[in-house]
């Protein structure tokens, strides 16, 4: 049978890519259809953990899709973005969240396939995220009526330079419905399987998080992300936390539906003060140039630097009085309203507007600076069987394992 070929393009955002469709060239195939078409092109399901057979990397940030489209009339946006995180190794396409890496690839993708009309020499886009109903503002450098990708900004995790991207996420609190503070406390306590009881700051800017104390688990929080993955009773403990936050939070009726289902939000962090470590890199990331240690599991495993989402709401967190996170920041990022974050990779800046009102905290915004690059344009092959329900994955249960 040939294969089904769909309009697509394949971008870097941030540190993560996707694979990103206009939402008019998906129009004509059913949600079930839409999927189908979204894992063959990421090469999921990968028992094996590779996704060999298609565009993804074998771990999240590289195992992503966004579908564009125009945003409709007084929504206050000039596109939409649907975001899709593909599991590498289940047959899964989780629509909830968002992603900041990718929010970083929208403008380009929306101003190079003339979604927005080009104005040189910075061209805002305004995006409505639809997962999360939020918006965001994309100011994106443009030459000749194209996204410009050429620059002199460095990204901490991507080789090279590029040209900035200032993304500016307005009103970022509450992504899944529930508020900032989605169980209506700063901190509570949870308790591990192995008895021991730990507190959590639950808070949802951008997208929901779970952070507890790195002390608190027995870690330093300067552990590189290998390590993280590699410590068993650690990265154990964290997951458990994840999935209990998962259902304090109403995202997941049950721990097993956490563990099984919904498990591309909330994520969860372990934050520590600033101290002295050597990142991924092998640079020497100094107690002086952070504010904030912060190490983040996505889809069960250490992300190799921050999330943008994550970092947002880490941010957010850190400007929260009484949370787990403001008890490790340096006091001084709360003031100037510019938290460092210090992660695997090295450092990231972020900006934060947060206030307190009489009904509560509500975070005004949050803004950091991305780089993005078109690396590809054309087709994605998918074969007639996904899309007909019979591939081997859809006849039969996947085991996940290498």
């Amino acid at each position: 049978m040939p294969q089904v070929r769909v309009p697509a393009v394949y971008f870097r955002g941030g540190t993560s890519r996707a694979v990103m469709f206009k939402e008019e060239d998906l129009a004509a195939y059913t949600d079930t259809e839409r999927d189908a078409i979204i894992l063959a092109a990421i090469g999921s399901p990968d028992p094996y953990g590779r996704e060999l057979d298609g565009l993804g990397g074998g771990i999240s940030s590289l195992s992503k899709a966004a579908i564009i489209g125009r945003a409709p009339p007084g929504s206050g946006a000039d596109v939409t973005f649907r975001f899709a995180q593909v599991d590498v190794e289940q047959p899964r396409v989780d629509f909830l969240g968002n992603c900041g890496n990718i929010s970083s690839a929208v403008g380009p993708f929306a101003i190079d396939e003339g979604l927005v009309e080009a104005r040189e020499p910075i061209t805002p886009v305004t995006v409505l995220s639809v997962n999360t109903g939020q918006r965001y503002i994309a100011h994106v450098p443009v030459s000749g009526g194209q996204a410009e990708p050429e620059g002199d900004y460095e990204l901490i995790g991507v080789s090279g330079r590029g040209a900035k991207i200032a993304l500016e996420f307005l009103d970022p609190g509450g992504s899944q419905g529930r508020g900032l503070l989605p169980t209506g406390r700063e901190r509570e306590r949870v308790t591990l399987a192995d008895g021991r009881a730990v507190e959590v700051s639950m808070v949802d800017a951008a997208n929901p998080f779970i952070f507890v104390r790195a002390a608190d688990l027995g870690s330093l929080g300067t552990e590189l992300p290998a390590q993280v993955d590699a410590d068993r009773r650690l990265h154990t403990a964290l997951q458990e936390i994840r999935d209990i936050g998962a259902v304090r939070m109403g995202l997941a009726a049950d721990l097993e539906a956490a563990r099984t289902t919904v498990r591309a939000v909330p994520k969860v962090a372990m934050v520590a003060p600033p101290s002295s470590y050597t990142s991924t890199r092998e640079l020497a990331v100094r107690e002086t140039d952070h504010d904030l240690g912060v190490r983040m599991l996505s889809m069960d495993k250490c992300h190799r630097a921050i999330a943008l989402t994550g970092a947002f709401c880490t941010s957010v967190a850190a400007a929260i009085e009484r949370t787990v996170v403001a008890d490790c920041v340096r006091p001084e990022a709360r003031d100037r309203g510019l938290v460092r974050i210090g992660h695997g990779a090295g450092v990231i800046d972020i900006g934060v507007k947060v206030e307190r009102y009489p009904e509560g905290w509500r975070a005004l915004s949050v803004s950091a600076f991305r780089t993005a690059r078109r690396i590809m344009d054309g087709y994605v092959y998918v074969p007639e069987q996904y899309l007909r329900g019979t591939a081997w994955f859809q006849r039969q249960p996947v085991a996940a394992g290498r």
